[in-house]
């Protein structure tokens, strides 16, 4: 991935078993959210393929590679921020079930699912309090749950616990998790804390100046001299 003379992501090769929870980690510019952003359609690849289940969608815009099975949270929440935390996953529903965006005519079967989902992650209620009065914890959540509602069959997570005070990170991931299992969707996950990483990954990718450095289970991985030098990890 090249953006100008700037390799981004240089010969990257990264396969996903189904299932999975992948964390990607790496100092800041190693390629994580680009690589993100090249699976999910936010940036076409300037080299390379994107393949899913078999599919080539490498061309195809981010919103047709939602209607397959890819959704994605970002590192700062894209919500409705005048509008309430029910309505806000009721959008997403809507969308998913090809409706049109409008909260006065929504029928009440997309409000029922958008309920049953705020309870799988505690948030039933603050159903009817604006975005704007929630937590960043609790935003971070809700950014995930709007993509949970898509039913992916891939989550991709841009930074879930960044900016998320630390002794909420745990509460947020276990939130993310649990909803995850529920729907079955496999997760890539950008993530700087190494905490985080150790305890939820399943599998992890390093990234360091656009290129795979090293992958593997995270009791290997993070314990490598190269993660360590490279991202602090301590002794």
């Amino acid at each position: 991935m090249v953006f100008g003379s700037f390799r981004a992501l240089d010969r990257v090769s990264v396969s996903v078993e189904e299932g999975e929870r992948l964390a990607l980690v790496g100092p800041n510019g190693a390629g994580k959210t680009t690589l993100v952003n090249v699976i999910t359609g936010y940036v076409k690849p300037s080299e390379g393929r994107i393949v899913f289940r078999g599919r080539d969608v490498t061309r195809l815009d981010a919103w047709r590679r939602v209607r397959l099975g890819i959704a994605r949270s970002f590192q700062l929440p894209r919500l409705f921020w005048k509008q309430t935390v029910l309505e806000n996953v009721a959008a997403a529903v809507a969308a998913r079930r090809g409706l049109a965006l409008d909260m006065l005519s929504m029928p009440d079967e997309v409000y029922e699912e958008a309920r049953r989902l705020l309870v799988m992650v505690g948030l039933e209620d603050k159903a009817h309090l604006p975005v704007a009065s929630l937590s960043a914890g609790e935003r971070k959540v809700l950014d995930v749950l709007m993509a949970l509602a898509l039913r992916p069959k891939l989550l991709l997570l841009d930074e879930p616990t960044s900016g998320v005070a630390t002794e909420d990170k745990r509460s947020v991931m276990n939130a993310i998790t649990e909803a995850v299992k529920r729907i079955g969707s496999t997760v890539v996950f950008v993530e700087h804390d190494i905490e985080i990483v150790r305890e939820y990954a399943s599998r992890v990718t390093v990234l360091i100046d656009g290129r795979i450095a090293i992958e593997g289970r995270p009791d290997e991985v993070l314990e490598h001299p190269l993660v360590r030098e490279h991202l602090g990890v301590a002794q």
